[in-house]
């Protein structure tokens, strides 16, 4: 299946000039975790969480800082033709969460891993097919370590209106 089939079209975007307090405000209105950083359609940057945590580890004062100086600007794409399975190894090997997708210079949308690992858990579920079972198990695990076999995973949930560390 192409990884076309698979992207969000609705792409969440600000511009490099942008504080990096709106992308952050965009990225909890929308429930999401990355934004695409555009110059018109062309896509320069994306902005993730992973940004938001190292912004933070440097100091709590995000004014006067724009996407621009602190978006990931090496970025890992893939082209719409792109088969589920490249986007899922490559989202492996990079250790990546959100993948854009392009065409020429244009972002056409975002996939992100859970989108990805649903496609993989039905194409396995439907044809038990062993390279989608082996790229599942690729995201699922961690650097060094196994999937978890543990009978009650451990998982934060948030409601409206709670507040993380409160």
């Amino acid at each position: 299946m192409a990884i076309a089939d698979v992207m969000s079209l609705r792409v969440v975007k600000v511009s490099p000039d942008d504080p990096v307090s709106l992308a952050v405000a965009r990225m909890l209105e929308e429930n999401i975790g990355s934004v695409a950083v555009c110059e018109g359609e062309r896509l320069v940057g994306i902005f993730t969480e992973r940004d938001v945590l190292r912004l933070a580890g440097e100091g709590p004062d995000f004014a006067g800082v724009e996407v621009g100086d602190v978006m990931t600007r090496r970025l890992v794409t893939i082209s719409p033709d792109d088969d589920v399975l490249a986007a899922a190894q490559l989202m492996s090997e990079r250790r990546i969460r959100h993948l854009p997708i392009v065409q020429g210079e244009n972002l056409l949308g975002i996939v992100g891993i859970r989108e990805v690992m649903r496609t993989l858990v039905e194409r396995l579920w439907r044809t038990q097919d062993p390279e989608a079972r082996e790229r599942a198990r690729e995201l699922l695990s961690r650097r060094g370590s196994t999937v978890s076999t543990n009978p009650e995973p451990r998982v934060a949930q948030r409601y409206p209106g709670d507040r993380w560390g409160v």
